[in-house]
Formats: C-alpha cells, sequence, structure tokens
C-alpha cells in the first residue's frame, strides 16, 4: 500500500472521535504549514473570487384571525406576508474551500481529526508536526498558537 493512502486510512480511524480538524504532514514544521495554507487560500481565492449574491428569507403568509368576545363582537384581522429579508451569501465559499482542500492535498497534506492533549499529558512540545500514534494528540499553547500535532512522552 502506497505510504499516502496508509496516512488517509490511518487518520480516518484517528477521525472518528476527533476534537478538531488540521492539515497533517509528518515532519512539517508549523510556520511551513502556515504558508503552504495561506499561499493555497490566496491561490483559490484568485481562481474563486468572492461572489455576491443577494438571497431572500422565505415569506409565509399568516392568515386572517377572527376573534370574537363574550358578546358576540367579532373582529378580524387581515392576512399578512412575513419574511422576505435580503441576506448576501457568497456563492463561491464551498468551491473556495474545496480548492484550498486540494492545493493543501497536492502538497502532501492530509486532513486530520485529532482530540486535544488532556491537560495531564505528558509532551515535548515541538513545532514539527510528530508521527502519528495511537496517543497523537493535540497541543494548545497557552499563547493562543497554533495547536502543535504531539504524542504522549
Amino acid at each position: 500500500m502506497r505510504p499516502f493512502v496508509a496516512l488517509v486510512i490511518a487518520t480516518l480511524a484517528l477521525s472518528a472521535c476527533a476534537d478538531t480538524t488540521v492539515y497533517y504532514a509528518e515532519g512539517v514544521d508549523l510556520p511551513t504549514r502556515a504558508a503552504d495554507l495561506a499561499q493555497c487560500d490566496a491561490q483559490a481565492l484568485r481562481e474563486y473570487p468572492v461572489r455576491a449574491e443577494r438571497r431572500f428569507t422565505p415569506r409565509i403568509y399568516v392568515p386572517a384571525q377572527t376573534t370574537c368576545d363574550a358578546a358576540g363582537t367579532c373582529t378580524t384581522k387581515p392576512g399578512y406576508f412575513e419574511g422576505g429579508e435580503p441576506y448576501t451569501v457568497d456563492a463561491n465559499a464551498e468551491i473556495r474551500r474545496t480548492a484550498a482542500r486540494g492545493c493543501m492535498g497536492e502538497r502532501g497534506y492530509a486532513r486530520v481529526g485529532l482530540p486535544f492533549c488532556e491537560p495531564e499529558t505528558r509532551i515535548r512540545p515541538s513545532l514539527v508536526m510528530a508521527p502519528l500514534s495511537e496517543g497523537t494528540c493535540l497541543y494548545r499553547p497557552a499563547a493562543g498558537g497554533q495547536p502543535m500535532v504531539v504524542n504522549p512522552i
């Protein structure tokens, strides 16, 4: 079996109980991954620029309502429409996301789902993505940096 195919199969098993999904390529450091992602996002944006489409919320007809009091006097409120408010969507957003994922795949990355490390887990933080194993998890630095792919010690 080719190594990349084996990696994808292994990552699918890991992603079943995942807390988050990251781009992964064993041995690649986080600054390189960030640069690759930025380049892929920029390429996808050039190929599929924002295409704003104006859409409307569904219109709903509220039928007329007649109410009568104890004396038999009835009043009728006429029916009316509600909804139909405009909103804007980027019609290219999904294809742009797909193009960026394809670009990252061409650069050797796979999307893997990994749980965050438990607080008591002993790890050796590293900017280089560790090989995947049964205990591989994501360490989130306190400074709010990018999650690191690590293995417990």
